[in-house]
């Protein structure tokens, strides 16, 4: 930041240098010229007639009033109005052709620069009117001088402006430097606290930056620990659940086989073991999709392919019809008949819809209904799965969307307490509602998810 301030400010630095140099020699031009057409009208007023010529009287003292008031030499020609060389240095250069009357002064002056002598002179030619004889007309008065007073002059106001606008420059550095050293030093303290903070640590952050426009890197950087910290925590939480419901089934698998071992008919035993296994297997895979699902929910939601609901939903009454006439269920489908297509992950959305009806089946007594629906709402399309049994308690229908929590009326088959949770993920991943509500028609719970259609 020094080193943009720094160079910024030395680049106006010398513009405005630059500028002062150039307002300072146009103003030396204007007090030196304003000298200049005074001495020009000091020789014509010594302009007198002598026996029908002119003649001018220049004495040395007015000029050597005029170098001892100035630095410069001091040069002068006078000239009749019909060319002819009165007094003064007739060499000195003429009026260029084309020069313009100057408007500053109300006299008929012209000024122009020139060299002479090998030196930079300025010079001013007067037109005074005479009236002698046949010499009467414009005699014209010529001064010039040379341009080093002019110069020096500048060059004193440059360097003025050099010293004040510099000091001012290095002033401003100055004090940048110490309100940034100060701005800093907060900053650096915090680093230093991050630097010696235990990775474990993710307590908030002291308020260590006092300014109003630095608070907000340490509010966010809060909330970004504390975003940490439920990560963190539930994650924790779901690894001992989880290590905790993997613990029981592997316990009892080695009993199993040890009674296995000693029996003499190992066939009930090994059915048995087999059970545990699969539900072992049910258990793991569920545990990893919960996984996967909350990894890419940090990452985002993709978009996915477009996909056919009802198609999706009867595939699953499908696979699920051995198990609902094994408890007398009447499983089927009612709604849509043609394609509802919604955007998503087929895999998931197939999940979603198995555990649901897993989830009915298993909670529906024998001889129940259980009902799977499509329907199309405006914009949105609803998936719903009914069942008639007992349905769930309004006290309890927050604690069935938290994994491992089983509720176990209604039903003598064990489970990990993952089907409604993972239900919710899929939900939330695809960025749709999921609810829990009575059955209208069956009297037990009615889950519906509602997608926005393609």
């Amino acid at each position: 930041m020094l080193l943009f301030l720094g160079g910024s400010l030395f680049i106006l630095w010398g513009m405005s240098a630059w500028y002062s140099y150039r307002a300072a020699l146009v103003s030396a031009n204007q007090a030196y010229d304003r000298t200049l057409l005074a001495s020009a009208r000091t020789v014509a007023e010594r302009l007198e007639e002598e026996e029908g010529r002119l003649r001018v009287n220049v004495p040395y003292v007015v000029l050597d009033s005029f170098e001892r008031n100035m630095s410069d030499r001091l040069y002068y020609q006078v000239r009749a109005p019909d060319g002819e060389m009165i007094s003064g240095y007739d060499d000195l250069p003429p009026l260029p052709d084309g020069t313009p009357l100057t408007e500053r002064y109300p006299a008929l002056a012209y000024f122009y620069d020139s060299r002479y002598q090998d030196q930079s002179i300025r010079a001013v030619v007067l037109l005074q009117p005479v009236g002698v004889g046949e010499a009467a007309g414009m005699a014209r008065v010529l001064v010039a001088e040379t341009v080093w007073g002019r110069e020096q002059l500048a060059r004193q106001l440059l360097w003025s402006a050099l010293l004040t606008q510099g000091a001012l420059v290095g002033l401003t550095l100055l004090v940048s430097s110490l309100l940034l050293k100060r701005l800093l030093t907060p900053m650096r303290r915090l680093s230093r606290e991050l630097v010696r903070r235990d990775p474990a640590n993710l307590a908030p952050l002291p308020d260590l930056l006092p300014w109003l426009e630095t608070r907000p890197l340490v509010m966010a950087f809060n909330h970004h620990l504390a975003r940490l910290r439920q990560l963190v925590a539930r994650q924790e939480r779901f690894s001992a659940d989880a290590a905790h419901q993997l613990r029981t089934p592997l316990a009892v698998l080695s009993a199993q086989l040890a009674v296995a071992r000693a029996g003499a008919d190992p066939a009930e035993p090994l059915a048995a073991m087999e059970e545990t296994l699969r539900h072992t297997m049910a258990l793991t895979e569920r545990l990893l999709l919960l996984a996967r699902l909350k990894a890419d929910e940090q990452l985002g939601l993709r978009e996915g392919e477009a996909l056919d609901l009802v198609a999706l939903a009867r595939r699953a009454c499908v696979t699920r019809l051995g198990q609902a006439r094994g408890k007398q269920i009447d499983l089927g489908y009612e709604g849509e008949e043609g394609a509802a297509l919604v955007h998503g992950e087929p895999l998931l959305l197939g999940e979603l819809c198995g555990n649901l009806i897993d989830n009915a089946l298993k909670y529906t007594p024998v001889g129940g209904v259980v009902t799977v629906r499509v329907k199309l709402e405006g914009q949105a399309i609803w998936l719903e799965v009914e069942d008639s049994g007992p349905g769930i308690a309004p006290e309890q229908l927050e604690q069935v969307w938290q994994p491992f929590r089983r509720l176990e009326q209604g039903s003598a088959e064990r489970g990990a307490g993952l089907g409604l949770a993972l239900v919710r993920d899929i939900a939330h991943y695809h960025h749709a509602e999921v609810s829990l509500l009575r059955g209208p028609e069956l009297g037990g719970l009615l889950v519906r998810l509602v997608l926005a259609a393609c």
